[in-house]
């Protein structure tokens, strides 16, 4: 907007430009600012059960964001760092390896949420008669590369001591990985809900879970990345996002039914089966996030900028990535700010 110099304008537009700015202060908590909106807003999501899938079942970011959202779904961090690298996307969901390999080559976004903290969702199932991780030397293992559930399965095989070498790992999508098993192509996979409880029902078994290898010191998150040019031009709108999650967790926590509801129409099964997947994971509000544990306030980074250099040096030990900046590279890409306004600090 231009500097208006007050005593050049004359009375009467003086009154309307005090009715506006009055008007603006006093619109709801979460709008976005209506004078400086894109003509549509492009969002990549994945079907996880989460805060950000809730919200989009029942349009609250169309609401309150007041843009129209070009809603597009990947099936991996992978394909989502692609289409940042292209500008196609504005917004989006990548695990934390996927977020660490995307850093590490210089994508041009920061880390502005948490979506959940990984749990139990995600896990390496196989088939019978495999009964631990030491039983996989040898079988053929899949997982979506560089994605959190391949950096887990690389820490389970080298805490049990298997060498990456003595298995055949693939590189399949979750829809891929779910027809490989149907047809008895793979003996085990590490893969993420609603695919995982699909396996289990076609007799896979948990060997472990990511809740813990996180115990292990090997934490996995869902996180909400953005394009920096994004984030600079429209950060009233990142912020009534964010608040729509914490909308969305909250709802979760004060009328699980419902928000087991909202689950279960986006994802088409039924909410006593969406319950345990959306369990599996922690949802945490804007205000939480901003714990020493994960984001720490502004200013005073957290752990989460250490989780993902950690990953990052993980996943260049194991060829994946070829190099990775340090600490403070990372902690310089976790960006508290969003967070820190959403939560009305």
């Amino acid at each position: 907007m231009k500097r208006r110099v007050l005593s050049l304008v004359a009375p009467l537009a003086l009154i309307g430009l005090i009715a506006i700015v009055f008007t603006a202060c006093g619109s709801e908590p979460g709008t976005a600012n209506r004078s400086d909106r894109p003509a549509t807003m492009r969002i990549g999501y994945q079907t996880i059960p989460n805060a950000e899938l809730v919200a989009k079942e029942l349009h609250w970011q169309e609401q309150t964001l007041g843009v129209p959202i070009e809603w597009r779904q990947f099936e991996n961090g992978r394909d989502l760092n692609t289409a940042i690298a292209a500008g196609g996307i504005d917004l989006g969901l990548s695990g934390s390896g996927g977020v660490a390999a995307g850093l590490s080559q210089g994508l041009p976004y920061d880390v502005i949420a948490i979506h959940d903290v990984i749990g139990d969702s995600e896990a390496l199932v196989a088939r019978k008669p495999i009964r631990s991780v030491s039983d996989l030397r040898g079988k053929r293992v899949a997982a979506p590369f560089a994605s959190t559930t391949h950096y887990s399965l690389l820490q389970a095989l080298q805490v049990n001591g298997v060498p990456v070498g003595e298995v055949t790992v693939l590189d399949l999508n979750p829809s891929d990985l779910l027809a490989a098993w149907t047809r008895g192509d793979i003996d085990a996979a590490y893969v993420w809900q609603p695919t995982l409880q699909r396996l289990i029902e076609q007799g896979g078994e948990r060997l472990v879970s990511s809740r813990d290898l996180a115990a292990r010191g090997a934490p996995t998150f869902d996180l909400l990345v953005a394009s920096r040019s994004f984030t600079s031009r429209y950060p009233d709108l990142v912020v009534a996002y964010l608040r729509n999650l914490t909308r969305a967790v909250q709802l979760f926590r004060q009328d699980e039914p419902a928000a087991l509801r909202a689950l279960s129409a986006s994802l088409g099964v039924a909410p006593e089966q969406v319950a345990p997947q959306a369990k599996g994971l922690a949802w945490l509000t804007a205000e939480e996030q901003l714990d020493a544990r994960y984001f720490g306030p502004p200013g005073h980074p957290g752990a989460l900028g250490g989780a993902l250099q950690q990953t990052a040096a993980f996943l260049v030990a194991q060829g994946v990535i070829r190099a990775a900046p340090d600490r403070a590279a990372f902690e310089q890409a976790v960006n508290a700010i969003f967070l820190a306004r959403a939560a009305a600090r």
